[in-house]
């Protein structure tokens, strides 16, 4: 059963008409279909008997050729007066979707129900088929190849911001559309904050150096993390970096279908927390990945949603001492009863 069959089963038994959709990453899911969302409204509409997109001109014959109608519209027309939706009826909005559109559909169609999509996308998209996990496997095999190359260019003297492009120029020399997002490239005491951008700072003898980063690959993501460092570490912050590498492992080791997204959290949790490091564990454990980056499943402690065959996700436990230094490690898993990690790379302290 394809993908928008599957969507319009779980319209029939919530009672719901109408599902629209920007062009992002659940439009992709069902239709291969995606585009930044400008100031020209542009929709995939989904009802229980039909499916459409309503588009500027502009993307008529590119959507045209993926096989899907198009009520086009042209500038100075009226774009909803092409969207004949029923008033009254339930409909369900793209999470993201603009406000300004989100309250003409609502203005213009007076719907006796509004509801998020997503409750209806992100279960299915969380369970990845078998053809989206090989294409997964693909990319990480490809994002692993970029650190490869990419670790022995790495000196002292380069900065954040260098060795951040050099990644991404990589990544595209080796096929993907590009990094999944900026990569995170920083050193010495910027690797206590976890989502810095890099910076123009200058690596130096010492430095604990973090490497987040990912690419692209027709349409899906990778994400992962390597701590490693200029010279050897101190006998304190390889102690740090043991103790991050151990929680990761019991977590991939242990995780299992059933388990709620709490529990998964709570066994990386447990190992730093016992180590007297818990306070500076300051992220959840991991997050799904597909289309998006972040995405259902979340590794944290607030999910006690079930983890479920099909699921892929990071583990990426990590260590912060503000102002000091900070160590994550970071794999892709896929959940198979078990969780089987994507990645090769090794985890053994690794000094440039």
């Amino acid at each position: 059963m394809d993908r928008i069959a599957r969507l319009r089963e779980k319209m029939m038994v919530k009672g719901i008409d109408y599902v629209l959709l920007g062009p992002n990453s659940d439009c992709f899911y069902l239709t291969s279909f995606r585009e930044e969302q400008m100031e020209r409204p542009l929709l995939f509409v989904v009802s229980l008997d039909d499916h459409f997109f309503l588009a500027p001109k502009l993307y008529d014959e590119q959507i045209t050729q993926l096989g899907y109608r198009v009520e086009a519209y042209g500038d100075g027309e009226d774009p909803f007066s092409k969207l004949t939706l029923e008033r009254g009826r339930s409909v369900y909005l793209d999470d993201w979707l603009p406000t300004f559109i989100s309250l003409s559909i609502v203005e213009r169609y007076g719907p006796s129900k509004v509801g998020r999509a997503s409750e209806l996308l992100s279960p299915m998209r969380a369970v990845k088929d078998e053809d989206e996990i090989a294409l997964m496997e693909t990319a990480v095999r490809v994002s692993e190849k970029v650190l490869e190359e990419v670790l022995p260019t790495i000196k002292e003297g380069l900065s954040e911001k260098h060795v951040s492009r050099l990644i991404e120029n990589k990544a595209r020399e080796l096929g993907s559309q590009g990094p999944s997002f900026e990569p995170i490239v920083t050193s010495g005491p910027n690797t206590s904050m976890p989502h810095m951008r890099s910076t123009d700072r200058k690596l130096k003898n010492g430095d604990p150096i973090v490497l987040d980063y990912g690419i692209r690959w027709k349409g899906y993501n990778t994400d992962t993390t390597r701590t490693v460092f200029l010279s050897r570490p101190s006998a304190e912050v390889e102690r740090i970096y043991n103790v991050v590498k151990e929680a990761q492992s019991i977590a991939e080791e242990r995780v299992r279908s059933g388990m709620s997204g709490a529990e998964a959290d709570s066994l990386a949790r447990t190992v730093i927390s016992r180590a007297g490091l818990g306070q500076f564990f300051i992220h959840r454990t991991g997050h799904g990945i597909g289309i998006d980056v972040h995405e259902p499943p979340y590794i944290s402690k607030d999910n006690e949603e079930p983890l479920v065959d099909g699921n892929v996700f990071t583990v990426e436990p990590g260590v912060y001492l503000p102002g000091k230094l900070g160590v994550r490690i970071e794999d892709m898993v896929i959940l198979r009863g078990r969780a089987q990690v994507m990645n090769s790379l090794s985890k053994e302290i690794l000094v440039l």
